[in-house]
C-alpha cells in the first residue's frame, strides 16, 4: 500500500524541494554492480533522488553477520541481496527495478551510468572494460572502502583515469575479518558517489579521485575536472 502511494505521486509533488537542483530527465537508467554495504545504502537513496530503472547484480544471500553493514531491514534475512535491494529500492520509489540474482560477467549488459562496489578489483577492471567499450557511455563511479576509509574514483567518458588507481586484489592487504566495514563508512561512500554523479549529470566541478578516512577525518582528491 505504501509503495502504491508514492507512485500516485506526481513529480512535481515528489521532487519540490530538489527538482531545480538535481536535473530529473537524466536520472533515468543506471547499473549497481555489489548491494552489500555500500549498495544497499546506494540503492536506496538513488530510489530517493529520483532515479526511474535500477539494475542490480549481487549473487550473494543476506546473512546475519551482514546486518550491521547493510540497510536491509531483518526480514530480509536469507534472502538474495538482490532482491532485498529490489524490494527497498521500490520501497522508496523507484518506478522499475531489474535484480540478477548471479554474479556479473564479463560482457554481460550495463546501463550507460554504472555504480561498483563488488567484493574484489578484477571484476572492477572487468565492469569498467565493458562499460568503456561502449560508445555512449557517461559515467562509471567506483567505490572501494575498509572499516573506516575510502576511495571514489570516478570516470567519465571525457575524463578516464581508471587505471591510475586500480590494482591487483592480492596486492591489497586485508583488513581484519572483524572489522572489514562499516555501515556509517559504506553510508558515506555511496553518498559520495551519488555526489559524484550529480556532478557529472549537472555539469559542476569534481575531482576524479577522492579518497576520505574516518579516524580521524582526512581528505585527499586529485584531478580536479573543471567542468563547463
Amino acid at each position: 500500500m505504501e509503495t502504491d502511494s508514492i507512485q500516485l505521486l506526481s513529480d512535481d509533488e515528489r521532487f519540490l524541494r530538489n527538482k531545480d537542483l538535481i536535473p530529473q530527465g537524466k536520472l533515468d537508467d543506471i547499473t549497481v554492480i555489489g548491494a552489500g554495504g555500500i549498495g544497499s545504502a546506494l540503492i536506496t537513496n538513488a530510489a530517493i533522488m529520483g532515479f526511474k530503472h535500477i539494475r542490480i547484480w549481487d549473487h550473494d544471500v543476506l546473512e546475519a553477520h551482514n546486518l550491521s553493514t547493510t540497510t536491509y531491514p531483518t526480514h530480509h534475512l536469507y534472502s538474495p541481496k538482490a532482491r532485498a535491494a529490489e524490494h527497498q529500492a521500490k520501497e522508496y520509489g523507484a518506478k522499475v527495478v531489474t535484480p540478477h540474482t548471479k554474479l556479473w560477467r564479463q560482457g554481460d549488459p550495463l546501463s550507460r551510468k554504472v555504480f561498483m562496489a563488488p567484493d574484489n578489483m578484477e571484476v572492477r577492471r572487468e565492469v569498467y572494460e565493458t562499460w568503456k567499450s561502449n560508445p555512449r557511455r557517461e559515467f562509471l563511479i567506483d567505490m572501494r572502502m575498509g572499516a573506516l576509509s575510502m576511495e571514489i574514483v570516478t570516470v567519465t567518458k571525457e575524463e578516464d583515469r581508471f587505471m591510475e588507481d586500480w590494482m591487483a586484489s592480492d596486492d591489497i592487504a586485508d583488513e581484519s575479518c572483524t572489522a572489514k566495514h562499516t555501515i556509517f563508512t559504506a553510508s558515506v561512500s555511496s553518498g559520495l558517489g551519488l555526489t559524484q554523479a550529480f556532478k557529472v549529470l549537472s555539469n559542476r566541478p569534481y575531482y576524479a579521485y577522492i579518497w576520505m578516512s574516518l579516524s580521524p577525518i582526512s581528505l585527499r582528491r586529485n584531478n580536479l575536472i573543471k567542468n563547463n
